[in-house]
């Protein structure tokens, strides 16, 4: 036994090599931060059943005495004899990390392999393969709730399906005291030394992903001092000053060699000098298209990007590299990042000079929305989430751009599409869904064809707001439910919001969206009002704002208006 176990944990090591060179492929490490597709489920099938595969090839060759007859690469069995092998370490991280189908997948190639190589065991060894990739699979679902690659409770799952297996194939074998005699001898070190080669490729794969979530910690937390140290150079607006100044900021804090910032394809910045022709001809293409351009030289790398106001492209951002080949995919998602957040630094920008310039009344109360300690609150939970779990503040990040740069829009624009106002929706509802985990839920029903009539900005997101806030959604002990739903009935558009939240008193009930009450409790009710007013504005009688509500029940607004589109 103790020979076998030897030989056995010398095999391992190549396993272990091999489960290394996985994490060095890319499409590996994005699939593991995303729920599998049928494509991505049919990649991780081959890759880990072909993991099993070597398992088989470098397995020990025993006869039915537990007799060491063989150590070399094995195509094929004698039908007396039985093999030592690693290969469930490849199906069982393959479900762990998958799911049951990866898992079955990974299983039905590396164990019909192994039941093609022969021997007296090889059709238990296939059946016990597939339970296996079956209960990792499902072990594996579990895991992925509390994290994405745990060591110790893959080492614990992966060797209490390798006992499961040991013990069940006797039961499964032709010649079944023959099959408990053999694993008698085989059982330990298999269980041993696969249970131990799971744990070790469980340790490299963390320790990879932990690599690179630190790395994208450090990008968001870069990217956020960035936006922070240029918000206010961009509220003045495009030029020499502001882009100079905003280029040496990005260069510094960044591992990008140079950097470039034009308004239309002029050039007001660059930190290394002027641009070529080849920049201008891409910049050029960038500024007609409002798509991402690139380029790979010899001696450099460029990436441009657009800088958008309003849909409409003002102006480039471009990033240079001197080693294009140590760009990674990190690097490119944040200079992404960075353009679409100095576009929307510019968009406000561009909403505060015509501000300045309008002193129109309405816009200022809209404006009063976005309230400061909600901003706080957000920017909060970013910074806390940078280390902790930086794919999730990354979408918060995007989220929160979304609803800073819809809430700004709509400063200027009478009227806008459903789908943007639903897009602010989500953005608000994930920001506060991230600051209250599993307190509230968000349903939306809404034909297609309704994504794009027009309806005033600010109407849904503050109804959704306001259930979340004074409905006290977060203090209900249950899940706080919130249903939105837009329908056309006939020339109208019925917008619906309910919460099963506090309710509303009756008598409070008669004031709110009618004016605006002292409160330092439940509010002024001035979203309501302001909601109202302005239906009346845009569509006089042809629009209808109502409430009903119970305590202890919930509250339903209805408002209707024209439909347009």
């Amino acid at each position: 036994m103790w020979d076998l176990l030897a030989q056995m944990l010398s095999r391992m090591t190549l396993i272990i090599t091999i489960a290394f060179l996985i994490t060095r492929l890319r499409t590996f490490r994005q699939m593991i931060y995303r729920d599998l597709d049928l494509k991505d489920s049919f990649v991780m099938i081959l890759l880990f059943g072909l993991f099993g595969v070597i398992g088989n090839y470098t397995a020990i060759v025993v006869d039915p005495e537990a007799h060491v007859i063989s150590n070399i690469w094995n195509p094929a069995l004698q039908m007396d004899n039985a093999i030592a092998d690693t290969r469930n370490i490849g199906i069982i991280i393959g479900g762990l990390v998958g799911g049951p189908l990866v898992g079955l997948g990974s299983a039905l190639i590396a164990g019909g392999h192994r039941f093609i190589m022969g021997g007296f065991i090889s059709d238990a060894t296939l059946i016990t393969s597939l339970i296996g990739g079956i209960l990792a699979g499902l072990f594996g679902r579990k895991l992925r709730k509390f994290g994405l690659i745990r060591p110790l409770p893959m080492f614990l799952s992966g060797l209490l399906i390798l006992i499961i297996q040991i013990l069940l194939i006797p039961l499964f074998a032709s010649e079944h005291s023959t099959a408990l005699h053999l694993i008698s001898y085989t059982g330990i070190p298999i269980v041993v030394i696969n249970s131990i080669g799971i744990w070790i490729c469980a340790i490299v794969f963390n320790s990879v992903i932990q690599d690179e979530e630190n790395t994208r910690a450090n990008q968001t937390a870069t990217a956020l001092s960035i936006a922070n140290q240029t918000l206010s150079l961009f509220r003045q607006g495009l030029n020499e000053s502001s882009a100079t100044k905003a280029a040496k900021i990005i260069q510094q804090l960044t591992n990008v060699d140079d950097v470039a910032i034009t308004r239309g394809i002029r050039e007001l910045a660059h930190t290394g000098g002027t641009s070529g022709q080849s920049e201008m001809k891409y910049r050029e293409l960038v500024f007609k298209t409002g798509k991402m351009e690139s380029a790979y030289f010899s001696e450099f790398e460029f990436i441009i990007f657009p800088l958008i106001v309003k849909e409409k492209t003002i102006g480039t951002l471009t990033f240079y590299f001197n080693h294009p080949f140590h760009v990674t995919s990190v690097d490119r998602e944040m200079a992404e990042g960075l353009s679409n957040l100095f576009s929307s630094q510019l968009e406000l920008g561009e909403v505060e000079r015509y501000n300045h310039l309008l002193q129109d009344a309405e816009v200022k109360a809209l404006h009063a929305q976005i309230h400061p300690h909600f901003l706080f609150n957000a920017l909060n939970i970013i910074v806390a989430l940078c280390r902790r779990n930086p794919l999730l503040a990354r979408q918060l990040l995007i989220h929160l751009s979304t609803y800073l740069r819809n809430n700004l829009r709509g400063l200027t624009d009478r009227l806008v599409r459903v789908e943007k106002e639903l897009e602010n929706v989500h953005a608000y509802f994930a920001l506060e869904n991230a600051r209250f985990p599993d307190k509230f839920e968000l349903t939306i029903e809404m034909a297609s064809d309704l994504n794009q009539a027009l309806i005033p900005p600010f109407v849904l997101q503050p109804l959704v707001e306001n259930a979340i806030i004074h409905g006290e959604l977060k203090d209900l002990g249950g899940i706080g439910k919130i249903h939105v739903e837009i329908e056309q009935q006939e020339a109208e558009l019925h917008l619906t919001v309910t919460d099963n939240g506090v309710g509303v008193s009756p008598e409070r009930l008669a004031d709110l969206g009618q004016r605006v009450v002292h409160s330092t409790k439940n509010g002024s009710g001035s979203a309501l009002f302001n909601i109202k007013e302005r239906l009346t504005a845009l569509f006089s009688q042809d629009a209808t704002f109502r409430m009903e509500s119970k305590q202890g029940q919930g509250t339903i607004i209805f408002i209707t208006l024209p439909i347009q589109f």
